[in-house]
């Protein structure tokens, strides 16, 4: 999953765009073969006229897979800025929140929003026509989240976490994202404005697609944005030094044709053509 910024920035996870099949090594896919699909498009893995060709990705050389061997319990700089070939859809230009805009929701308590296509069945394969999904949740202090991560680092034996993160409370037998929402962004909605806060990373408490149990006190972290305006800036300038230009129409001037009225003493004429010319000893009214 992904999240639009802007007609041609899509921010994910990082871990969406680097070859799982290839880890513990760091291979990023190539830009010429990952493809974004349009808002509200049903799950493809196949090309099609509603996904736009990737140009650019930027990501984080610090960036580490999650790996439960190493005593992992999330992914490490797990963000990624995605520059599109061409506009995926004429949106405006989102928010990014400030340190202070995020910290002033989660002192009320206010209900955020995500996207994804969620849960599917136990089999946890993703498959293809489910519909994107939203819902909405909580957030909670981070106190109250990193308890829930010093539960599980203890449950899993678990050394690491990275631990710039906000929190949400996920609310037993409600909705809960899945496998395939990974780089789905949370974002506060006022009145139709956009306010993106961060990307989803990994939830905790929480059964994964319907299996495992829930646990006590079930949490969705995610990373929020003003950790990563280092690589939003560099799409930006990506997206300036390369602007998009439509390319002509093959029969670009066919039948666009213009009229134009020319006069001699009393005697007007109208003349059309893609190049209209008045006759000679006539000028253009």
């Amino acid at each position: 999953s992904a999240w639009l910024y802007s007609p041609r920035i899509v921010f994910t996870a990082g871990h969406c765009v680097y070859n799982g099949f290839e880890k513990p090594k760091k291979v990023l896919q190539e830009a010429s073969k990952t493809y974004v699909g349009k808002p509200g498009a049903v799950k493809s893995f196949r090309k099609s006229e509603n996904q736009v060709q990737v140009s650019k990705i930027f990501v984080y050389e610090t960036f580490e897979f999650y790996d439960y061997t190493r005593g992992s319990l999330s992914y490490k700089d797990d963000f990624a800025a995605v520059v599109l070939e061409k506009p995926l859809a004429n949106v405006e230009v989102a928010k990014l929140a400030s340190k202070e805009f995020l910290s002033e929701l989660i002192a009320k308590n206010e209900f955020i929003e995500t996207g994804g296509y969620g849960y599917h069945d136990n089999t946890r394969k993703i498959k293809e026509g489910d519909e994107p999904k939203k819902a909405k949740f909580q957030l909670i202090p981070f106190e109250t989240g990193m308890k829930t991560v010093s539960e599980f680092k203890q449950k899993w034996n678990r050394t690491y976490f990275q631990e710039d993160a906000a929190f949400v409370k996920i609310s037993k037998n409600g909705a809960a994202p899945c496998d395939g929402d990974s780089g789905s962004g949370y974002f506060y909605n006022e009145n139709g404005k956009y306010t993106y806060l961060g990307v989803t990373m990994g939830l905790l408490g929480t059964p994964n697609c319907g299996l495992e149990t829930w646990g006590e006190n079930p949490v969705g972290p995610f990373r929020p944005i003003y950790f990563d305006m280092e690589l939003v800036k560099l799409a930006e300038k990506y997206v300036a030094d390369n602007p998009y230009i439509e390319p002509k129409s093959k029969t670009a001037g066919f039948n666009n044709k213009i009229t134009i009225t020319c006069v001699k003493g009393r005697t007007t004429k109208k003349v059309s053509g893609t190049t209209p010319k008045c006759p000679v000893g006539f000028k253009k009214k």
